[in-house]
């Protein structure tokens, strides 16, 4: 049975299911800088033809096993029960050869070893599916299936997915990777996936949402808006009344209690507690990325292939020197543990009344800010737009099925009002009633 979009408890990942519980540490190999398309809405602006080697690939999974030094900063027995190993670019199919061969590596390694890791890991990888039909990514996935996760990104119908999705000439990539998607579907029983709302796309929201419900079967969808500046207040309105036409084709439907969004949770749009420390981000210590000349950072987003060469990647080591081990390196480390909630935000974020629910990159605060220690507000209007059609969705929900329950509406009238007009702003306070 489904879960009911009103009883819903967080999502429980298939890894921790698998792990029962243990704590896990995702661990990323940036196999490549290069890629095969060029989507406009990519974080990566700065991609090559640069990718790394099985010699470094190699030097990185020994490095992960020799805790028991210094290097151990990040990779421990209390942090790491478990491990992921994510594999990305540019497109990780790019490289599929060296991956299996990392794999193979690291399992012959974790059973020379007779470490928990020879039973405790899993791959994970996103592709954009242009190389999923070939036969070396296929005969990968039957080598490790049960033990990788694989997702395609698929930005809802035809147009909305061409419309940022593109090669190097410009073609839209939808029909090679919807059929890759239909694959894994039929493969793997997935129920769901992840849509990336952008400035190019943000029109399409619902026709792209509702497409995946009805062509796919899809029942749970994580969707989230870009973090990079570029949203205007026009934005936060387009995107409140794509989703509320999303609600209304949901209970028109009759679909309404069976599928998920990430993007309209019960949980966001109320004030977080002043004792509330935690970081958004993972970007600052619970993730750790490796990246095509075996330097080491807190994730990919550090980069060159996002941050350019013009901005120094944030580094926490080298597989020449270990993790946190030099001085410079022991510096990063500590500044990014000490980061918390309240260090990087501004008054007025401490003190937002929709705070839950509100998304930021550290990677990208230190892209355009120049520390990860101070937040980047670009998305604050469509976090706003996004409370108010939560709102919308649920008490219409509610009211629909008779129940009792109300979504509040927390939000200042003045901050409303910059996004819908009053008529509307008193539409949703009548309906939270």
């Amino acid at each position: 049975m489904k879960r009911s979009v009103l009883d819903r408890n967080n999502f429980v990942n298939t890894y921790s299911r698998i792990f029962d519980g243990k704590i896990l540490k995702y661990v990323t190999f940036i196999v490549t800088h290069n890629c095969n398309l060029q989507c406009s809405y990519c974080y990566e602006h700065n991609k090559s033809d640069k990718e790394m080697s099985f010699d470094i690939a190699k030097r990185c999974v020994d490095l992960l096993f020799y805790t028991d030094s210094k290097n151990g900063i990040w990779i421990n027995e209390e942090e790491c029960h478990g491990i992921v190993l994510d594999f990305i670019g540019g497109e990780p199919f790019l490289k599929i050869e060296l991956i299996d061969q990392i794999m193979d590596y690291f399992l012959e390694k974790a059973i020379q070893l007779n470490h928990r890791w020879m039973i405790h890991y899993m791959i994970n990888m996103a592709t954009n599916g242009m190389l999923y039909e070939t036969e070396a990514v296929q005969d990968f996935l039957k080598k490790w299936e049960g033990r990788v996760s694989i997702s395609v990104t698929i930005d809802g119908d035809r147009d909305t997915h061409n419309s940022c999705r593109v090669d190097s000439q410009g073609r839209g990539s939808y029909d090679i990777a919807s059929a890759a998607f239909e694959d894994l579907l039929k493969k793997y029983r997935m129920d769901g996936t992840k849509f990336t709302i952008a400035p190019g796309n943000i029109n399409r929201v619902f026709i792209a949402h509702s497409d995946m419900i009805e062509r796919y079967g899809i029942t749970r969808i994580m969707s989230n808006c870009v973090y990079e500046k570029g949203w205007g207040v026009e934005h936060a309105t387009t995107l409140y009344y794509e989703l509320k036409k999303l609600t209304d084709w949901l209970i028109g439907t009759h679909r309404e209690l069976d599928v998920d969004f990430s993007i309209m949770d019960n949980f966001i749009g109320k004030p977080m507690p002043d004792d509330e420390i935690q970081n958004w981000c993972g970007g600052t210590g619970k993730m750790l990325a490796f990246d095509i000349d075996g330097t080491i950072i807190p994730c990919m987003r550090y980069s060159p292939i996002s941050l350019g060469e013009d901005i120094e990647p944030l580094i926490v080591g080298h597989i020449n020197t270990g993790i946190g081990v030099t001085d410079e390196q022991l510096t990063t480390v500590n500044m990014l543990e000490s980061i918390t909630r309240q260090t990087q935000s501004t008054e007025e974020c401490l003190r937002c009344p929709i705070a839950f629910g509100c998304a930021w990159c550290s990677a990208y605060n230190y892209e355009i800010n120049g520390t990860p220690d101070q937040r980047v507000t670009a998305i604050c209007d469509m976090h706003k737009a996004r409370v108010m059609a939560t709102a919308y969705y649920f008490n219409s929900i509610y009211r629909h099925h008779n129940i009792p329950d109300r979504f509040p509406m927390n939000i200042p009238v003045d901050w409303a009002l910059e996004i819908l007009p009053k008529e509307e702003y008193d539409m949703l306070l009548d309906l939270s009633k």
